[in-house]
């Protein structure tokens, strides 16, 4: 950041441990105490007492900018002199890599049912129940219907959109599993040179602006230290420890990071069953009924 007092943005919700921010060119900016590092946050460390966002920020607060500081409605000060980017690192995926997992998946299925909370697409409540076996068999579907990768990428594109804004919770369950999905798809197509997942402009009409935001960050795969972990194990084709990366991801939120896992690995299958002629997604729907 540059420029002398200059208005960056301004709060739109804060919560106990971090706060959202709207920047002028439209982009999300989030201030958090949250250890894990990402290219969109600002971690910050209070002095003395950790207190409550809310005590120093609301709805609206503008952020400023002056040399090396962040200011709060022109009350609250962060030094940020001392901080440092963090970049996204992510390790080059191979067919070699993801034949590793090829045979995995009932490990790693298990793994990540272990993880599961009410109210998640795992575990759904009355709001999500039956949109992760759904969305499982029309992936199915459409990954028989054509080889298509270009026509594929824009199947997958139609059928996430029947879970935005699917869900309660401020970033609802079905954004968070499309959140995790395209991060991961759409490294894999980068990496393995095939079409990628584009959002719809509807999906910004379907949920919140914050939600929207953090699917067009993944669509793009910008993504915090936790994300790219489970990526880079993919990376290096280690499947333990893909399954161990997923429980510190699981705990965000009430269900939001096991939504992100959900999302992640039904893409990392949704490419194997491709790529492999395979059908894991179709296991785990059978032990989804169990």
């Amino acid at each position: 950041m540059t420029g002398q007092n200059r208005i960056r943005g301004q709060v739109i919700s804060v919560f106990d441990r971090s706060a959202n921010i709207k920047t002028v060119d439209n982009r999300l900016f989030v201030i958090t105490n949250n250890i894990v590092r990402s290219p969109i946050t600002l971690n910050a460390i209070q002095d003395r007492a950790t207190h409550s966002f809310k005590k120093f920020m609301k709805f609206g607060s503008i952020i400023r900018e002056r040399r090396d500081q962040i200011m709060i409605d022109n009350d609250v000060t962060i030094g940020v002199r001392k901080s440092r980017l963090f970049e996204n690192n992510l390790g080059f995926v191979t067919m070699r890599s993801l034949s590793k997992f090829r045979d995995k998946f009932d490990c790693i299925f298990t793994s990540m049912i272990k993880l599961a909370r009410s109210g998640c697409l795992l575990s759904p409540d009355i709001t999500t129940r039956g949109l992760l076996p759904e969305q499982i068999r029309v992936i199915k579907s459409n990954n028989k219907k054509t080889d298509d990768d270009a026509l594929f990428a824009a199947f997958m594109a139609r059928t996430l959109g029947k879970l935005c804004g699917r869900g309660p919770g401020y970033t609802p369950a079905g954004d968070d599993f499309i959140s995790g999905f395209l991060t991961m798809f759409n490294w894999c197509a980068k990496c393995l040179d095939f079409e990628r997942i584009i959002l719809l402009e509807e999906y910004s009409t379907m949920t919140s602006w914050t939600s929207y935001k953090l699917m067009e960050y993944s669509q793009e795969c910008i993504c915090d230290e936790e994300i790219q972990g489970m990526v880079n194990s993919l990376a290096l084709g280690r499947a333990d420890e893909y399954s161990k990366k997923m429980v510190p991801l699981s705990y965000r939120g009430h269900t939001s990071g096991v939504d992100l896992v959900t999302g992640m690995t039904c893409a990392l299958y949704t490419l194997i069953d491709r790529k492999f002629g395979t059908s894991s997604l179709h296991k785990l729907n059978s032990s989804l009924r169990r």
